[in-house]
This record gives structure tokens, C-alpha cells and sequence, in this order.
């Protein structure tokens, strides 16, 4: 969707960041008779996010001693390409490795100031005049040569407007993401680790087959889907199919076929959650990374509740533990698979509903994931409209 600016930028006049902006470099020695609580780090701001969630607590001990105010503005001034700026909502400590900035004088509203520093061009600046290997960092010095057109106060107020709008809508759609990840967390752990009744305890091996035998009745000319482990996402969906004839993958690779669960093995992609059902596979066969164990249910029905157990980070972190093998190398074995239990294993028919209920859930998940994309690709759209030359 293209945004058209509603404003007459041709009277804007250009100034510098510095001519409109001061770094403030305010210390305090004893943070706690000030009434301070707080203290924020690189490691407590996340990227393309104005909102600061996290924070320290400075009675747990820190060695800041830069002061914050509410409404100044904080910008991450190492490793500028990580793009953290956030507007302080509390009083506080931060980094030396953290600018705190806030309107010089009365030419910039409070308000605009986060969005210019969230600019394309004022990262771009700041990448340009970093220094550094490791860690590069940038100066006030050199951001306040960054050129760029001011609106007039009016204009500035109506711009902050409707950039904070485009925030607050991507903010509301954090917040049901949020709730929709805990409801699915809370029922899975409702389910797979209740162990009240641990008479129906069984192994997954029960109810799964661990890397079974596939010898498709294909010729080699036949095409099949071919699948890499980046072609597999943290949020357990295949998001690209390669097609390679079957002669040239049914050796020296995994085989699977529809319906299949694949899980990924390997550190840190088993870790960091990749995993996915493999569907819609050209004749039915997929090939691909031997760093996948493939799961198959003996049971069709169990597909959905085999893939979300296999997805839970609480049955991932228990993998985590019994890798094998060598730093960058570790593997989950087989064995881990086979003789894991399953406690209270519900019936056939309740698994099935497991299934679809958190398929139902997670498709809530998918679904918000791409309203917040196109919240935050709308937002950047209004910032280059309203905010670059």
C-alpha cells in the first residue's frame, strides 16, 4: 500500500540533529537516594522497538551511573545496525554504551524525536560514522551532523500523532500475540508433562515410528520435494519446497513421506525450535538434511499432537540434555526419542482434539505474526513519507 504525505515538506527547513537535539550526560554516584529502581542495558532493549519491557534492578547491584529521565529518549550508540531506540517511560540508569537524548530548546516536539531516530537515514548515518571492529560504536559528535528536514511545530504534532497511532496498533497486536503463545504454552503443559495419573505412561515409541524405512515406489526421473534445514522455520513451518529428481536424493539423504514429522536433531537449530509436518509433497516423497529424525505416527490421527510435542520448548530443553557428541556438533540421539515418556497419555479420540485445538491456536499465532509485520511495515512506510527528504 503506497502512503501519500499530506504535508507541503517544500517549507521545511533542514537543520542538524545537533542543532535541535543535546546529548545529556547526566551521572549520579548513589543511584538509590535519588529514588531510583531501575537500570537499562543494551541487552534490555529490543530492536525496532520504542518500548522498553525489560530492565535490572539497581538494589541487585550495577556499575551504571548515567541518568535517564521519562520522556528522554535512549539510542544504542554500539552495534547502531541493531536499530534500538526507545523512548524512557521511567527514570532510571543506563549504559555508557547508551545515548540519552531530548529536544534542544523549543524546535522539536518531545514527541517526533524517537521516530527521527528511528529514520532510515539517521541508522544510516550512525552505521557510517561507527568506529570499531568487535563492536563498533558512533558519537554524539558525529550524529549531530545528521542533516535532515524539520516540519513546522504544527505539522510536527500531527506527524507525531499518527506515527504513535501506527505504534500503539502494533503494540495491541504484541499484546494478544503474547496472550495467544501463553495460552498455548499453559494447555501444552496442561497436557503433555501432567503426570497425576502415571499408570498411562508410555513411551513416544508407543504411539510413533523413530526414523522408519521409506522405499517409495518411484522411478529416479521422478521429481520430489527436497527439503534443507533452511528451508525449515524456528516456528515449525517449511517455507520453500526445492524440487530434485528422485535418482539424484534417495542416497546420502533423509527420506520421508506426507504427513511426516520432522525434527531437527542438530545444536542449535533442535534448540532455537525447528521442526514442521511435511505436506503437500510432490508425489508424496521428500528428501532432504540428515540432521532431521523424522517422526511417523502409526496412528494418522496422532499427526497434530505427535508435531506439537515435538515443537514444546520444555520437551526440547529435556532433549537439550541428553545431546551427544562434540561443542557444535551435538546431536539428539535416537534412543532419546524412543524411550521418551509420555505421561497420561489421553485416548486416541483426545489426542485427536489436542491436535486440532492447538493447530486452531497456533493458526491465531500465525495469523497476529503477520498483522504485526504489516503494522510495522505500514509504520516505517509513514516514516519515510513524512521523515526523509
Amino acid at each position: 500500500m503506497a502512503l501519500t504525505s499530506p504535508f507541503l515538506k517544500s517549507s521545511w527547513r533542514k537543520v542538524n540533529f545537533g542543532d535541535v537535539v543535546r546529548n545529556v550526560n547526566e551521572t549520579v554516584q548513589d543511584a538509590q537516594t535519588c529514588g531510583l529502581e531501575r537500570f537499562v542495558g543494551l541487552e534490555h532493549m529490543d530492536p525496532e522497538s520504542l518500548h522498553i519491557q525489560r530492565w535490572g534492578l539497581i538494589a541487585d547491584g550495577t556499575s551504571f551511573t548515567r541518568r535517564f529521565r521519562k520522556g528522554q529518549v535512549l539510542f544504542g550508540k554500539r552495534r547502531a545496525y541493531q536499530r534500538k531506540v526507545a523512548a524512557a517511560e521511567f527514570d532510571g540508569l543506563c549504559s555508557s554504551d547508551i545515548l540519552v537524548f531530548e529536544p534542544k530548546g523549543e524546535q522539536l516536539l518531545p514527541d517526533l524525536l524517537p521516530f527521527i531516530c528511528q529514520t532510515e537515514g539517521f541508522f544510516e548515518h550512525a552505521l557510517d560514522t561507527s568506529a570499531g571492529s568487535l563492536s563498533p560504536r558512533t558519537k554524539f559528535k558525529e550524529l549531530s551532523r545528521y542533516e535532515f528536514p524539520l516540519p513546522a511545530l504544527e505539522e510536527q504534532r500531527r506527524i507525531a500523532e499518527i506515527l504513535w497511532a501506527a505504534d500503539d496498533l502494533t503494540n495491541r497486536y504484541l499484546k494478544v500475540l503474547e496472550a495467544l503463545i501463553s495460552l498455548r504454552y499453559s494447555y501444552e503443559d496442561s497436557i503433555f508433562f501432567d503426570d497425576a495419573n502415571e499408570n498411562f505412561q508410555v513411551h513416544l515409541s508407543d504411539i510413533v515410528q523413530i526414523n522408519p524405512s521409506i522405499k517409495p515406489k518411484l522411478n529416479d526421473t521422478d521429481i520430489v520435494s527436497f527439503i534443507t534445514m533452511a528451508d525449515v522455520t524456528e516456528d515449525g513451518e517449511i517455507i520453500n519446497f526445492q524440487e530434485r529428481s528422485f535418482g539424484e536424493v534417495k542416497k546420502g539423504y533423509t527420506v520421508f513421506q506426507e504427513g511426516d514429522v520432522l525434527f531437527a536433531k542438530i545444536t542449535p537449530c533442535m534448540e532455537n525450535g525447528k521442526g514442521a509436518v511435511a505436506l503437500n509433497l510432490i508425489n508424496g516423497v521428500g528428501c532432504g538434511s540428515t540432521e532431521f529424525h523424522i517422526l511417523r505416527p502409526k496412528n494418522p490421527k496422532d499427526q497434530m499432537f505427535i508435531y506439537f510435542l515435538s515443537m514444546n520448548k520444555k520437551f526440547r530443553q529435556t532433549a537439550r540434555r541428553f545431546m551427544r557428541g562434540t561443542a557444535g556438533q551435538l546431536r539428539v540421539p535416537k534412543d532419546f526419542l524412543e524411550d521418551y515418556f509420555i505421561h497420561s497419555l489421553p485416548t486416541l479420540e483426545k489426542r485427536e482434539e489436542i491436535g486440532e485445538k492447538l493447530t486452531d491456536i497456533n493458526r491465531g499465532i500465525q495469523a497476529q505474526k503477520k498483522c504485526i509485520e504489516r503494522a510495522k511495515e505500514v509504520k516505517n512506510e509513514l516514516l519515510r513519507k513524512f521523515l526523509r527528504e
